[in-house]
């Protein structure tokens, strides 16, 4: 599971927008945008495309999108699957 999450925080690199809060030190990921209301839209976004899920979340009194990898059975393409989720939910909210 920590290896997955540390996949999704490495490829969710090379998507602008988006900025990871923490350290990942087991299978937690905290994510958010540049401010609060874009971080909310994006993920009601997410949530909407079905691809991943997620919930959301305050970190040090910011919004955030809170990430868990807790299956064993996560794929690499799983997480490549939600990094992709996250691009088209930033995509939908600038348009």
């Amino acid at each position: 599971m920590h290896q997955r999450a540390k996949q999704f925080v490495n490829e969710r690199s090379e998507v602008k927008g988006f900025n990871v809060d923490n350290d990942v030190v087991f299978n937690q990921v905290i994510v958010r945008c540049d401010n609060d209301e874009i971080t909310e839209r994006v993920l009601s976004n997410i949530q909407n495309l079905r691809e991943c899920w997620l919930g959301g979340s305050v970190w040090f009194g910011k919004k955030v999108m809170r990430i868990s990898i807790c299956s064993w059975a996560t794929t690499e393409n799983d997480i490549s699957v939600s990094v992709k989720s996250f691009e088209k939910a930033l995509e939908l909210e600038k348009n």
